[in-house]
């Protein structure tokens, strides 16, 4: 923390297991938030080693790598994000032990572009084995739903949208304190932190149908019963019942981009019975429409009011003013913009989820976040 100012604050927020006990951890190991370290694999290294191999888990935690890799090859996957961070890290002054991957022709690439190298050398037969290049790494890459470690991580883990909202907030201190140290040769693999590689479409739909109604309302009332005059209490039911949709239409939001978005959300609510209220502002709103659930929006072609500047809170002060009537519900808001605007002092009491558009990774304060650009 006083050597590598850049990884301070990083260091500061992962927490440390004493790993000498598990019989699965030879080395150290990560899982994307948790730092396993084994005591007896550092007292065989100098003390500048080991904070090459501790620095070497924080930035696999600080670039999301557990959380980037999506469907590829394991193997090949951990052998990728070893090449980045090893490379990174040498260039940053550190010194590595002697049996790291290293390759300074991955400079500058992201981990998803080694991966596709590494792929077409094992296809090709060139370069470095599989297995010689096993035989050099040092630490293990333990997925969220991994067995090994699973007592520690019962106890506290972040989400998944905890995580990366934790990367963006470090990635954004890293590249600041890196400015002096060419910053812009890594700007793909600290891009890449922010969003992960899990399609925003599946994070969506993620968000969206993880929104249960496991309650009792009595409006609507139970449908099954009207025909015999009965008007019970309606049943929870998957999925959400309305949805608050706002759209940014300031000058920085296209509407391919906006299209897209709204596209998938109607699709989603037209499988789960929701009902949708879209409110269009920028500054200020500029319209509120309400579809019912068994309405089709069709918002893949609609032409938006607005084209100024950004103001989050009169979408918050509309929902506010909403809920104070009997019979308003809503079961989450759902905000399409680039993320730069002013944002509401307070949180608010119910979900909120933030649709980045590609290239925005801003400082949000509450809420989760997809980004479109992350597939």
């Amino acid at each position: 923390m006083l050597d590598e100012p850049y990884l301070a604050s990083a260091v500061a927020r992962f927490p440390v297991v004493n790993a000498g006990a598990m019989d699965w951890c030879e080395t150290m190991a990560t899982d994307g938030y948790y730092i396993y370290v084994n005591p007896g694999f550092c007292a065989g290294l100098p003390a500048a080693e080991i904070a090459f191999v501790f620095a070497h888990e924080v930035m696999h935690c600080v670039l999301g790598h557990i959380d980037r890799r999506g469907p590829r090859q394991p193997e090949r996957w951990n052998r990728a994000i070893d090449y980045a961070t090893n490379l990174m890290l040498v260039e940053m002054g550190l010194k590595m032990p002697a049996s790291g991957l290293l390759d300074r022709s991955f400079r500058g690439l992201s981990a998803e572009d080694i991966y596709g190298r590494l792929e077409d050398q094992d296809v090709d037969g060139g370069g470095s084995s599989l297995q010689e290049d096993n035989a050099r790494g040092w630490d293990a890459h333990l997925s969220p739903d991994d067995i090994r470690g699973h007592a520690t991580r019962a106890q506290e883990y972040p989400s998944t949208a905890e995580r990366r909202r934790l990367r963006i907030g470090l990635t954004k201190a890293m590249s600041e304190k890196l400015r002096g140290q060419d910053p812009g040769v890594w700007a793909s693999e600290i891009r890449k932190a922010g969003g992960g590689d899990v399609p925003w479409r599946a994070l969506l739909s993620r968000f969206f149908t993880g929104l249960r109604r496991d309650d009792y309302r009595l409006f609507p009332p139970n449908r099954k019963h009207i025909w015999r005059g009965l008007y019970l209490p309606a049943m929870g039911a998957p999925g959400p019942s309305h949805i608050v949709a706002a759209v940014d239409t300031s000058g920085s939001m296209s509407e391919d981009e906006l299209a897209k978005i709204l596209g998938e959300l109607d699709r989603l609510r037209s499988v789960t019975e929701c009902k949708l209220t879209l409110i269009e502002c920028d500054a200020q709103i500029h319209r509120v429409e309400e579809f019912e659930a068994h309405e089709a929006a069709r918002l893949d072609r609609r032409r938006f009011q607005g084209r100024g500047g950004t103001a989050f809170e009169p979408v918050f002060d509309w929902i506010t003013e909403r809920l104070k009537r009997p019979m308003f519900q809503l079961d989450a808001l759902i905000y399409l913009t680039d993320g730069y605007g002013s944002f509401p002092a307070k949180p608010p009491p119910y979900p909120t989820l933030w649709a980045l558009t590609a290239g925005a990774y801003p400082d949000i304060p509450f809420g989760e976040i997809i980004c479109m650009n992350a597939g």
